[in-house]
Parts: structure tokens; sequence; C-alpha cells
């Protein structure tokens, strides 16, 4: 088994109180917090820089924000005046927010254990420390078949506690920028001594190929995951062996572990193809085709007993086929039928379930009571990209918004997965558009169906719901009260233009290709920071990530300057860039 360390995903959405209302007025509880000593907001110098395609000419003023080594004293400098500013505003409340969050986290949890072997697995949080515990204990009588009775020993009795993922020994990686480039180590489960010589520059993909081996995968110079490689223990990473190079700069490669831990599943994905390899961990050095690559078809497999269980998405079925077929011979064939179910009021559940019987058993639910009294003000949460279903789903952190009279709500607009594989495809490329007509049409449905007031509506989205985000805010700035962008994806024009910036090439399947010229006018037509313009815009957050590897930290640093220059009200603009970041927040929850 393996242990992965990375951040955690983390936006201020609770700054919306702050952002809803006048300095004057607001009150998080029965304080008012003044605005009257704060430093004034930093207005950035211009340079011009002329950028010209098609015959076209942009003048992009705040191009020298740009800095790909994120050490330009000049820079840097400008990143933390702007973070001293939102913090000038947004301090206090934050404090007190921070308190009310970490007041309903129940510090000592300890998960539902999974049963592997000899031992029960599970993750431990400990009072007031930062880090998860990955366990093990010992099962006191592991000649009992599993069931889904069993119930993990706990107290003075129970066996001692490891940090462990398997029998013998654990192996984990860790990036400690927030840039996603990790290394791994091996250690002893019992003594907790490094075994190996750490692998360096590897994604957080990594597999156990048995007991003395492990399959990982490394990127490009513009960080895309390209190569699959086995290494054996104690070899040096130097001549580790390659199994795969993905060469088409369009595909990336992604690894993972069949459940039954049999066979490993290599899959080479676009944005719309997704073709799978497998190999058998016995023979770990073979690796084979399972579904070739047809494009525009996109698969994923499992594995159980004498089957490989298929997913199979084409332009014909868009909501996908699903397949079972023999490891030896996929002619044979049968229909699986998914389900899932979440809610945005009850909090998630544990169950074991057995697939012989259908009997299913409670392990552990979440518990929070709390009296939701929503009314006036909303937020409304949008992505609309790659697919993505947006699902309900109960978050201890909305609490705070609820306690204050908030009402949240999902927009599932075009772009997103949650009517199936074409409410996707009329949301992207040349249909992009869409997605944000959609989130304006609903917006304008909750005001005219009186959720809420234009006073009293306030919208986020992160990453590629940042470009949702930026472009509502240009279309209609008039329709919100105050919007939150988190590692808002907006200058997407230059952005799409560079295939030296990590990922470009891969987006070209959802956004379309910039060097083309219709998907250039495009592309331009709907770009957030090349649509600011002269006009009130609402109370607005954007969050940036130093070493943020998929949205680079420049795009809204870029956005706010243009912003502050050329808006013509006087709400509150704040922007905050983490420094030991990337497109999460920091580590440690």
């Amino acid at each position: 088994m393996l242990l992965r360390r990375q951040f955690c995903n983390h936006v201020s959405l609770l700054c919306l109180p702050r952002l809803l209302y006048s300095p004057t007025s607001f009150s998080p509880t029965k304080s008012s917090h003044s605005l009257s000593q704060s430093p004034s907001p930093l207005v950035a110098k211009k340079v011009e820089h002329v950028l010209e395609m098609f015959g076209d000419v942009r003048v992009d003023n705040y191009y020298w924000l740009r800095d790909d080594s994120r050490s330009d004293p000049e820079i840097l400098s400008h990143l933390n005046l702007e973070n001293t500013y939102t913090d000038s505003v947004m301090s206090k409340f934050e404090d007190e927010l921070f308190g009310e969050i970490k007041g309903r986290v129940k510090e000592d949890y300890t998960s539902a254990p999974i049963r592997r072997g000899k031992y029960y697995y599970y993750m431990k949080y400990l009072q007031g420390k930062e880090y998860v515990q990955y366990c093990r204990r010992l099962i006191p009588s592991n000649d009992t078949a599993p069931s889904l009775y069993d119930t993990m020993p706990t107290g003075s009795d129970a066996p001692p506690e490891h940090v462990s993922p398997n029998n013998k020994l654990v192996a984990y990686a860790e990036d400690t920028r927030g840039d996603e480039i990790y290394t791994v180590y091996v250690i002893d489960a019992k003594t907790g001594a490094l075994v190996d010589k750490p692998l360096v520059s590897l994604t957080p993909y990594l597999e156990w190929a048995g007991d003395e081996a492990l399959v990982y995968i490394t990127m490009d110079e513009i960080l895309r995951p390209d190569k699959v490689w086995l290494h054996k223990l104690g070899n040096d990473q130097s001549i580790d062996i390659c199994l795969y190079h993905e060469k088409d700069h369009i595909f990336s490669i992604d690894l993972e572990a069949s459940e039954s831990k049999k066979f490993l599943f290599v899959g080479s994905r676009s944005k719309i193809t997704r073709s799978i390899f497998y190999l058998d961990v016995a023979k770990p050095e073979d690796l084979r085709v399972l579904t070739p690559r047809v494009v525009g078809a996109d698969t994923s497999v499992s594995h159980r007993g004498n089957h490989f269980f298929i997913r199979r998405r084409t332009d014909e079925f868009f909501n996908s086929k699903l397949l079972a077929c023999l490891v030896e011979n996929t002619s044979e064939t049968t229909v699986l039928i998914p389900h899932k179910e979440s809610s945005m009021k009850t909090p998630p559940s544990v169950y074991d379930h057995d697939m012989n019987t259908g009997i299913s058993v409670l392990k552990k639910i979440e518990t929070n009571l709390v009296k939701l009294d929503g009314s006036d003000p909303l937020l409304l949460y949008g992505y609309g990209s790659y697919e993505i279903c947006i699902d309900p789903g109960f978050k201890t952190s909305q609490l705070s918004l609820l306690d204050r009279g908030f009402i949240y709500a999902i927009a599932h607009i075009r772009g997103g997965g949650e009517m199936g594989g074409q409410w996707n495809e009329n949301g992207k490329l040349l249909k992009k558009k869409n997605t944000f007509t959609d989130f304006i049409y609903c917006a304008e449905y909750l005001i005219e169906n009186q959720y809420c007031s234009k006073e009293k509506l306030c919208i986020e989205g992160r990453s590629a719901g940042g470009v949702l985000i930026g472009a509502v805010l240009n279309m209609r700035p008039d329709l919100f009260k105050a919007a939150v962008a988190g590692v808002p994806f907006v200058d997407v024009v230059t952005s799409l233009l560079d295939p030296t910036i990590p990922l470009t090439t891969t987006e070209w399947e959802e956004f379309g290709d910039p060097h083309k010229k219709e998907f250039y006018f495009y592309m331009k037509s709907y770009s957030p920071f090349d649509n600011v313009k002269a006009q009130n815009y609402p109370n607005i957050l954007v969050t940036a990530g130093l070493n943020d590897s998929l949205v680079m930290y420049w795009e809204p640093a870029k956005f706010v300057a243009k912003l502050r220059d050329m808006k013509t009200d006087d709400n509150i603009l704040l922007f905050k860039c983490e420094f030991c970041a990337g497109h999460s927040s920091k580590s440690g929850r």
C-alpha cells in the first residue's frame, strides 16, 4: 500500500460575508472590523508588451509579472504587497471564522478501518496535530473469514499501532512545495528506517508491483506525465526500466492498481480519448494493451476474479457502455449499473457491502448537528469544464455561511458532466460560451424566484471554474454583489498560445488551439483578462499559489492588476498569493 502526502484543497469562501456587506454594516458576530486604517490597494506599474496573431494586436501591460523561476525580487515584492493589503482587510475576520471551523472539527479522529490480510488499516488524526497518521492494527483472530460485521478492537487491550501500508514496507510520495513534483521514500514498517534511496521528480502516480518493486510515472519538461517506470528495490533510479513512453504531446499517462492488487492499469489519456495498458504484478516487465486507442473512446478498467470490467464511452454512447470481459477473452460482456448518492445536508457515511448477498452495514458516519436556516444571501458555485460533475456534498466549512443566513447553490452548467457526455460537448471548444450564459441564467432564475436579490448574490469558482467567474464578471457585473475566483485560469489566449507552459497542449481538446484562427478569435471574445473593461465590478477576492503548476500565479496577478486599473467602482478587490502552496492550499488541516 502507498501513502501520499499532498496539499489539501481550500478556498477562502468564508470571506463572502465580508465582501457582501459594507464595512460599516457588517458584523460577523457582535463586533465590526473597520477598514479605515487599511493600506491603499496596490496599483501595478505598466510595461507595454505587444502580442500579435492573425493581424490582431493585443497589448499586455502586465506581462512583466511572469517569472518562471519564481525568484524575481520585484515580482515577489509586488505579490507581498498584495498579500499585505488583503490581510489588512481580512485578518481579524479570518481568525474568527477559523475558530468557528476548527471548533467543528473532531481533532482526535479515526477513520473506518479497512481489512487487508492480517491487519486493519486506517487513518488517525491526533489532538493538536496537523497531519494524518496512517496506521495498521493486527487482527486478533486472523483465521476468521472477513465479515461485514468486523469491528476493530480499541482501548488498552488493542495491539500496538504502526504507520504502515502493508506487512513490511511503506512507500509514500511527498510534495513540500505544492508544485506537484514528488519525492518517493520507502521505509521499514516496523522501524521507520529508509530501505531504499529516494526516487525524485515523480508524479503522485505510484503503485507496488509485488513486495520488491514499484511502478511510477515521471514528467517531461512541461510537467506532462509521459513515462512509466519499473523500479526494483535496491537499484539506483538511473537504471530503472522504462515500460512505456507516451510521445504524443496531447496525451498524458496515469496509473492505478486494481482492487484485487493483481494488476496495474496504465491509462494514456487526452481530453476526449483514453486507452488502457495492463500488467500482472507477478510479471511487471510485461506491459500489454487492454483497450487500444480509438479517438473519441474513453475507457476505464477494474478487475475482479477472472474478469476485467471496462467502462467505455464513445460518441455513440455518451453516458458510457459498461462491459465485463474475461481476462483471457474480451468477447464475453455484461452490463453494470453504478450508483452514487450524495446530499448537501447529510454527512458522508461509510458502508461495507456484500456483493453476493446485497447486505450493507453502516461502519461510520460523521455527525454535526447544526441548525440550517439560510435565507436571503446566496452563494452560487460553478465549474463547467472537463465533464466534471459537481455533486452535492457535505462540508463543515460551509456551515459558517449557513449560520449567517446563506443559501448554497450549485449551477450544473454545460461543460460539466452532470447531464452526461453531450452536456460537456455543448460547453467546450467553439461552444464554450454556453458555460457562461448557463451560469448567468441560473443566477437570473434564483433572483426571479426570490431565492435572493442582486444585492445578496455571491458567486465562486476555482481553476477552470475561474474562467467562468472571470467571464461572467465581464459579461454581467451588475448581477452579483461579490465573487471569489480561486487559482483562476483567466489569461486563456496567451497561455494556450504558449506550449512551454505546463498542460497547455493537453488543453487544446477542451478549449481549442488558438494557433488556429477560428479558435483564436473565439477565445479572445471571452478570455477574462482580455475582456476587462471600464465598468463597475462587484467585490472580488482572487487567490493564487506561487508554485502552482496547473494555473500559473501570474494569470490571477495580471487579472487583478488590470481590474484595479480599469474598474470604475470603489468596491473591494483583494488578491492573495500563497507563497508556500501550489494549485491547492498549504499543507496541514
